[in-house]
C-alpha cells in the first residue's frame, strides 16, 4: 500500500514538472495556466504557480498581434494591481503598438497624469497616439499632443500645431483645452477671444471674468503684476460691467497707489461715479479742503453716481454729510433712496436718524415715511423702531395704541423679542379677558422659540 502511495506521488510531482515545463515553453499554456491560477485565487485557495511569473511570460514569448495584445493586458492589469505602474505601462505599451486602442488610450491617461514616459516619445506619438485621433471625441490625445508639441518633445508636418490639436479637443467638449486656448489669446494681448474661451470653458459670465484678470495681473495675485494685461481686461469689463468696472479700478488704485495706470484707474473710476479714496481718506481730504470748490470736487463721483440711482454712493455720501453735519434734508433723502435701491444697511442710519429728529422737523418725513414702508413690507427692526418712536414720544407724540400695534407686527413677523413683550404688555395693561387670552397666545409663541424671559413669565402666571 505504501508502494502505491509513494508511486502515485511521484507521478503527480512528474505531471506538475511537464505541466510546469509546458507552461515555460507555450505562451498560450502560460497564459491559460495564469488564469487558472488566478481562479483559485479568487475562489480563496492559494495558487501553486504565480500567475505574475506566468503571464510575463506570456506577454513577453506572444508572436501573433492577437495574442501580443491580450497576453500584455493581462499581465499589465495584474501588476497594475499590485502597484506595479512601471511593469504595467511597459505591458500596455506593447499592447498598443500591437493595435490596441484600449491600451493607447491608457497610456494617453498616464503621460498626461505624469505617471507614464515612454522611452522614445517620438515614436510612441507616431505609432500610437495619431492613430487614436481618428474618433473624433478623443480630446485626451488631442491635449496630450498639443502639450508635446509645446515642449518640443515632438514635431514635423505630420504632428500639425498645438494650437490645432487645442481647436479639436475643445471641440470634442474638453474644457481644459478651452482654458489652454484662452491662456494662450490672452498671452497674445487678444483679451476678447480669451474672455470668448473662457466663457465656453466654465460658463463664468464674460464681466466677471473680465473683473477678475484685471484684477489678477494689476495685483499680481498668479506670478509678476502685468498692468498692461490688467488695463486690457479692465477696458474689457469697463464695456461690460462699467460699475463694477469702477469699482474695481479705485480699489486697484488705493491697493497700488496708482502704480504704472494711475491715470486710467481714476478715469474708470471716476467715469462709473465711483470716488477713488475709501470712505476715511475721502473724510480726510475733505475736512482739509479749504474752499466750498475743492470739497465739491472731492465728492463730486459719489455725487454723480448718487444721481444714477447707485445704492452704494447714496449710502456713502449719507455717512460723510452725517460726520460732516450736512444738510438734513439731503441726508435723509439719500438714506431713503440708498434703502429703497437695495442697500439694506441704510435702515439703521435711517433709524437712528429718524429717533434724533425732534417733533415737527419736516426733514424727518420722508425717513419716517420710509420706515414704515420697511415696517409694513416684514422689517422686525423698522416695526420695533416705530414701536419704541411711539412709546417713548419725539418726532411722533408717545402713543401707547401704536406702540403696540407696531410691535405686533414684529410679533406676527416671528420676532420671539417682539412677542414676549407684547404677551406681557397685554397681560398686565390690556385691560380685558380678551387681552390676556391674545397675551398668552403671545407669550406661547415666544416660548416655543425658546424664549427664556416668556418660558420664565409663563411659569410665574400658570
Amino acid at each position: 500500500m505504501k508502494k502505491m502511495m509513494s508511486l502515485s506521488k511521484a507521478l503527480m510531482v512528474g505531471t506538475m514538472a511537464i505541466s510546469a515545463a509546458a507552461c515555460t515553453t507555450s505562451p498560450r499554456f502560460a497564459y491559460d495556466d495564469a488564469k487558472a491560477q488566478i481562479g483559485y485565487e479568487k475562489a480563496g485557495f492559494k495558487s501553486r504557480r504565480d500567475p505574475e511569473q506566468l503571464l510575463a511570460f506570456a506577454a513577453q514569448h506572444a508572436k501573433a498581434q492577437e495574442d501580443v495584445v491580450r497576453y500584455n493586458r493581462a499581465y499589465a492589469n495584474l501588476v497594475r494591481g499590485r502597484g506595479k505602474s512601471q511593469e504595467a505601462y511597459a505591458a500596455f505599451e506593447r499592447a498598443a503598438l500591437a493595435g490596441d486602442a484600449s491600451s493607447g488610450r491608457r497610456l494617453v491617461k498616464g503621460h498626461l497624469d505624469g505617471v507614464y514616459r515612454p522611452a522614445n516619445v517620438p515614436m510612441i506619438a507616431h505609432s500610437v497616439y495619431l492613430p487614436l485621433t481618428a474618433e473624433k471625441s478623443d480630446a485626451n490625445t488631442r491635449l496630450l499632443l498639443a502639450h508635446l508639441l509645446d515642449s518640443g518633445e515632438i514635431g514635423g508636418q505630420e504632428f500639425r500645431t498645438a494650437d490645432a490639436w487645442l481647436e479639436e479637443a475643445a471641440a470634442a467638449g474638453a474644457s481644459k483645452a478651452f482654458r489652454e486656448l484662452a491662456e494662450r489669446a490672452e498671452k497674445s494681448g487678444n483679451v476678447a477671444l480669451a474672455s470668448d474661451y473662457y466663457y465656453r470653458a466654465e460658463k463664468t459670465s464674460k464681466a466677471d471674468r473680465a473683473l477678475r484678470q484685471a484684477r489678477v495681473y494689476y495685483l499680481g495675485l498668479e506670478g509678476a503684476p502685468n498692468p498692461k494685461l490688467g488695463h486690457a481686461w479692465l477696458e474689457l469689463a469697463r464695456k461690460l460691467d462699467k460699475q463694477g468696472a469702477g469699482q474695481l479700478a479705485a480699489r486697484i488704485y488705493r491697493t497700488t497707489l496708482g502704480g504704472r495706470d494711475g491715470s486710467y484707474l481714476i478715469s474708470v473710476a471716476t467715469t462709473a461715479g465711483v470716488n477713488i479714496l475709501s470712505r476715511e481718506q475721502l473724510l480726510e481730504a475733505y475736512r482739509s479742503a479749504k474752499t466750498n470748490a475743492e470739497r465739491a470736487k472731492i465728492l463730486e463721483p459719489l455725487k454723480a453716481a448718487a444721481r444714477n440711482s447707485d445704492p452704494n454712493a447714496s449710502y456713502e455720501l449719507a455717512a460723510i454729510y452725517i460726520s460732516t453735519r450736512g444738510e438734513p434734508s439731503e441726508i435723509n433723502s439719500l438714506l431713503v433712496k440708498a434703502h429703497s435701491k437695495g442697500k439694506p444697511e441704510a435702515l439703521d442710519l435711517m433709524i437712528s436718524q429718524l429717533m434724533r429728529a425732534e417733533a415737527g422737523n419736516k426733514a424727518a418725513d420722508i425717513l419716517f415715511d420710509g420706515v414704515v414702508k420697511a415696517a409694513q413690507k416684514g422689517s422686525v427692526e423698522a416695526a420695533r423702531s416705530l414701536s419704541s418712536l411711539y412709546r417713548i414720544g419725539g418726532f411722533k407724540a408717545a402713543n401707547r395704541e401704536e406702540s403696540r400695534t407696531w410691535l405686533q407686527r414684529a410679533a406676527d413677523a416671528g420676532d420671539a423679542k417682539s412677542q414676549y413683550e407684547l404677551g406681557v404688555d397685554l397681560y398686565e395693561n390690556g385691560g380685558n379677558p380678551q387681552s390676556k387670552q391674545m397675551a398668552l397666545q403671545y407669550l406661547n409663541m415666544a416660548a416655543g422659540q425658546g424664549d427664556l424671559f416668556a418660558l420664565t413669565y409663563l411659569k410665574s402666571k400658570t
